[in-house]
């Protein structure tokens, strides 16, 4: 019958029996699949062998068989806090969490049906993070300069209906004696029609085609885009 004793795989601590015969010999470990030679016992140069003894020996021959010494497994092996990520050598941990973690980075959920992490702000319905980025708060100068355009726009358009009200009473007087007067009035005739009502109608018609971009304009940088473009201090926090 052959002695069996115990050895140590060196990645992964684990022991396992190997009979005597294999001394000197190479074998693999199943769990990471390194192949290391096995050794005899410490104390001995080699592992004996023993024989099988009758039921019926004497006690003081069964005494003469002395099993081998197993030797104690070596202590696991740290990894170095610069060393390569080895799947072998991580354990999973049982622990008393009750809500689940962000797949992301992974810190707690704020309850069983949050959908989005409070820490790092990932989506697990989406499963995506929207961009987390730093920027410079804007001052008073640069709100102001970026409201300005549509300051001077409202003056413009204020000015234009100012310069019609004037030119409604104006155009009479310019077209009076002038080359587009007929002269067969009183009352005063134009040629062509070309009237001072004629031209306070497309007065007003050119004036009504611009303010619509110019309204526009002016919503959009008041209402809408009010704050100035971000800079930002650098692209992600994370």
């Amino acid at each position: 019958m052959a002695t069996t004793f115990v050895i140590a795989c060196p990645e992964r601590s684990e022991q396992v029996k190997v009979p005597d015969e294999h001394i000197g010999k190479k074998i693999r470990c199943k769990g990471c699949g390194e192949s290391d030679p096995v050794q005899a016992a410490s104390g001995s140069a080699s592992a004996p062998k023993t024989q099988a003894v009758p039921p019926g020996a004497p006690a003081k021959r069964r005494a003469t068989q002395a099993a081998a010494p197993v030797p104690a497994p070596p202590p696991p092996k740290m990894p170095a806090p610069d060393e390569e990520y080895d799947p072998n050598k991580y354990t999973l941990t049982e622990t008393d969490d009750k809500l689940p973690r962000c797949p992301f980075c992974a810190h707690q959920m704020e309850s069983m049906e949050a959908k989005i992490c409070l820490h790092c702000g990932y989506d697990t319905v989406k499963r995506q993070r929207p961009e987390v980025k730093a920027i410079y708060a804007p001052g008073f100068g640069e709100i102001f300069l970026w409201l300005l355009p549509a300051i001077l726009t409202i003056l413009v358009m204020i000015g234009m209906v100012v310069w019609y009200l004037f030119f409604w009473d104006l155009i009479a007087g310019w077209l009076e004696d002038s080359w587009f007067e007929d002269e067969k009035g009183p009352p005063p005739t134009y040629i062509g029609a070309a009237s001072p009502s004629m031209f306070r109608l497309y007065h007003a018609l050119l004036i009504v085609f611009l303010f619509v971009p110019m309204i526009r304009f002016v919503y959009k940088r008041l209402f809408i885009n009010y704050m100035p473009p971000e800079r930002k201090i650098k692209e992600d926090l994370f």
